[in-house]
């Protein structure tokens, strides 16, 4: 048992916050579970990570003798190390046997370890970062987001390289990457905590039963509630009635008896009107979600034999693309193989060698979301731009999306979690009526919830798309095209 962890009567609240983010939370998690830890945007998963580190206070108590160690660390620019140093700073007596072994399961070349840890890509530093990790025996590793630098490639990796490891928890917001290890799982909903054994899968069907359960409960309790509420303004009707019906001093004496008795049947019944309706608040309410779209007249990509030059070299095989209104076109391939790049080429924002034929033709209204915005664009600069008519429509966005409305008058969104951030850039994409969406990686950080919105929205809506993103049932649910590029 002392392996475990043990968490008994845990209850946490930020100071911003109006409610507890965590509300007297029990728990027993075994130390060689394969933990996947799920929740929506904001609801604290992070938050959890920091209170097992010891770096929140909170009441209650949480027993473990497990030394945790939080992914991703990554060394300060000023270190310059290699990744061999990297992965000896807290392991210094591990065998290089051990070490490329490790490097062969991520399907790294031993040649990176003499190079900069700073210098290479940030899938291989994920990869290396969690190998680092796990050389640690000692270590209880708390993984949060591993996928955001991977391509789907680099996700099957590293799920099969984690499939062969015990005793973790990690956070991602990919189904199909969780599905390859998890054996248990931890879900944070609106007022509870559930821990299931199976994976991703299992919790789906679970939840959704356990959804449909609540929906049918939430009807019969808001009658009961209605049905309170009636009798309760009824039985003050009548003490009321009762006391102002007579002058008689014994009569009114007797009424006011009576109308005491009434108030302690009215309180009794708001205490019980109030009990039933926290009950109805740990279903999840997901809303359809707005999107409104137009369609591009003309054809919106031809490419023939074309393909991107650095320096004189080819940066891809030769591709061709035809792209018409109403396709969803998604590129793929390996970290590195330029699909940013190309994306960057379509829209224009860089001017490059190229050879082959192609004609561009977009749209006037784009949606566009790329990886690097989310850093430069905040909240409050989203906010200053808008009318007044497109902040209600922003904010009816956030709020579909999963956001609360108390977030809202948050405008330095400090406070807010990367997926929270993610949602209010997303919202901004979504705003007015758009020919075509130009996303690059949207799924980053965003909830399983708010993905499968966007799958219902995009399916709903057929919107004409080009999109880059590793999130493998997203992509599968709504393209219609793709195309991989092969590094020259």
């Amino acid at each position: 048992m002392s392996g475990n962890i043990l968490i008994k009567e845990m209850t946490f609240q930020y100071m911003s916050m109006i409610d507890p983010l965590f509300n007297k939370v029990n728990l027993n998690i075994n130390e060689n579970w394969k933990l996947g830890l799920l929740g929506r945007n904001g609801r604290g998963k992070t938050t959890f990570f920091k209170i097992l580190l010891n770096q929140l206070e909170y009441e209650g108590t949480i027993q473990s003798a497990l030394n945790f160690k939080y992914f991703p660390l990554y060394p300060s620019v000023q270190e310059d190390l290699t990744a061999l140093e990297i992965l000896r700073k807290h392991n210094p007596n591990i065998e290089i046997w051990q070490i490329e072994r490790e490097l062969a399961f991520m399907e790294l070349s031993q040649d990176l370890l003499y190079k900069s840890f700073h210098n290479l890509s940030g899938g291989e530093q994920t990869k290396l970062l969690l190998i680092e990790l796990f050389l640690d025996d000692s270590s209880f590793p708390l993984i949060d987001e591993p996928t955001n630098n991977l391509d789907l490639h680099g996700r099957q990796i590293v799920g099969k390289y984690l499939q062969n490891k015990n005793g973790f928890i990690v956070i991602s917001h990919d189904e199909s990457f969780l599905n390859q290890f998890v054996d248990h799982i931890l879900a944070i909903n609106k007022e509870s905590i559930d821990l299931i054994s199976g994976n991703v899968d299992t919790w789906k069907y679970e939840k959704a039963n356990a959804d449909e359960f609540a929906q049918e409960k939430n009807s019969k309790l808001k009658a009961e509630i209605n049905r309170l509420h009636d009798v309760s303004r009824q039985v003050g009707k009548w003490g009321l009635k009762r006391e102002n019906s007579t002058k008689d001093a014994a009569e009114r004496r007797l009424a006011a008896k009576q109308m005491k008795r009434a108030k302690a049947i009215k309180k009794r019944t708001e205490e019980m009107i109030e009990e039933k309706r926290n009950l109805l608040q740990n279903s999840e309410n997901i809303v359809e979600l707005n999107m409104k779209v137009e369609q591009p007249r003309k054809s919106v990509l031809f490419f023939r034999n074309f393909t991107i030059l650095r320096e004189g070299r080819p940066l891809f095989e030769p591709i061709d693309i035809d792209m018409y209104p109403n396709d969803r076109f998604f590129i793929e391939g390996k970290n590195g193989a330029g699909k940013t790049t190309l994306l960057n080429f379509i829209l224009g924002k860089e001017k490059l060698e190229t050879t082959g034929a192609y004609h561009i033709n977009l749209p006037e209204k784009l949606s566009i979301m790329n990886q690097n915005k989310q850093m430069e664009i905040s909240y409050k600069s989203f906010l200053n731009g808008f009318s007044s008519k497109e902040k209600e429509e922003y904010w009816h966005l956030l709020h579909q999306l999963g956001i609360k409305r108390s977030r809202f008058s948050d405008l330095s969104s400090n406070n807010w979690s990367a997926g929270e951030q993610k949602i209010a850039l997303l919202a901004q994409s979504l705003l007015g009526e758009k020919a075509l969406l130009v996303w690059d990686e949207v799924t980053n950080y965003l909830d399983m919830m708010v993905i499968n919105q966007l799958i219902d929205a995009i399916k709903g809506n057929l919107p004409t798309m080009i999109g880059v993103d590793h999130n493998e049932n997203y992509v599968n649910e709504i393209a219609t095209n793709k195309i991989k590029l092969i590094p020259y």
